[in-house]
Formats: C-alpha cells, structure tokens, sequence
C-alpha cells in the first residue's frame, strides 16, 4: 500500500470564502465569549443598534443577514441581559424599535476598539488598495450571489405549484393532496 495522498487544495472562490468565513466565525465566538460574554450573532446586532441607532427587527435581519428566528431569540438574550430595550406606538404594537441601553452602549464602547483591532490583524498582509479592491470584489461577488439566489427562487416558484395528487385513505376513500414533497411534507 502506498502513502496516503495529501488532500487536494480546493481553488473554487466559494470554498475559500465558506473557510474564511468559518475561521472569522469561530475565531470571532471564542474571542468575544471569552471576553465579553456575548456569541457573534449577539455582537452583529449590538454592532448595528450601535452604528445606526434604534431599529426594527426587520431592518436588523437586513443588515446581519440573519433570519427572523435568530434576530427574535437574540433581542431576546440581549433584553434579558440588559443590553437593549424597545418601545413601540400604542397605534400599532407590532411597529417595535429596539435600540441600546446605556449598559449596551457601554458594551459597544468597549467592543469598538476590539473589532478594529482583530480587523487590523486579520488585513495586516493587504495593502490599503489591496482591501479597496477586496472591498470591491467582495461586493460584487455578494450581489452576483443575491442575483441567483433571485433568479432560482423565481425557477422554483413553477415547480411548488403542481396540480394536486390523489391519495387513498385505509378506508379506501381519495381525496387531493398539494402536489409537491415540500407540501405534502415528504
């Protein structure tokens, strides 16, 4: 038997972004858990609620780009410890804004120099035209992949509204079911 080969180095774009975002990922989470106690979703909120001020939830999904369900359970976290608080209209209750507290505010102040300095680390090999092109490179290769993902959202639209499939009950009995798996929870 020969020697086990070395894995192959895999040069797609996509697979080196996926990487590097892992390693910031957990780079980030054991940093900032360590040090302040908060994980990196915690942080991207109270980030944003500390760069733009108050805000709806769903503009906080828009800027982290993270889902409803994470954005909710994370101002949830951050209220209970005391970070952020919200208010809304008694017109309308579901228009809530969240926005920092003076503990949050505080513990942006503290963050802040830590994000640019790991930042600062993390760019060091890269010349300041270097990152404006990576700046720019990284944008475009984000609105491509919003454009597809656009585009195959549209294609699979078709497809979920198939005709209804006939099904047979144990008594013998039919009846119509959603066409698609997805619907039909298969």
């Amino acid at each position: 038997m020969g020697e086990p080969k070395p894995p192959r180095q895999n040069r797609s774009i996509n697979f080196r972004l996926h990487t590097l975002a892992s390693s910031l990922f957990k780079g980030a989470t054991q940093y900032y858990g360590a040090h302040f106690g908060i994980g990196l979703p915690e942080m991207r909120v109270l980030s944003n609620l500390g760069s733009e001020g108050p805000l709806a939830a769903y503009q906080i999904v828009a800027l982290t780009a993270m889902d409803k369900a994470l954005v909710s359970r994370v101002l949830t976290t951050l209220r209970r410890r005391g970070y952020v608080g919200s208010s809304s209209p008694k017109t309308d209750p579901r228009r809530r804004t969240w926005r920092l507290s003076k503990a949050g505010q505080d513990l942006v102040e503290q963050l802040r120099p830590e994000w640019k300095r790991r930042e600062a680390i993390i760019q060091a090999g890269l010349s300041k035209a270097e990152q404006t092109v990576l700046v720019d490179l990284l944008d475009r290769l984000l609105a491509a992949s919003e454009k597809l993902r656009a585009e195959e959202a549209e294609q699979l639209e078709p497809a979920e509204r198939k005709a209804p499939v006939r099904t047979r009950t144990a008594n013998g009995r039919s009846y119509r079911r959603a066409g698609t798996e997805a619907a039909r929870g298969i």
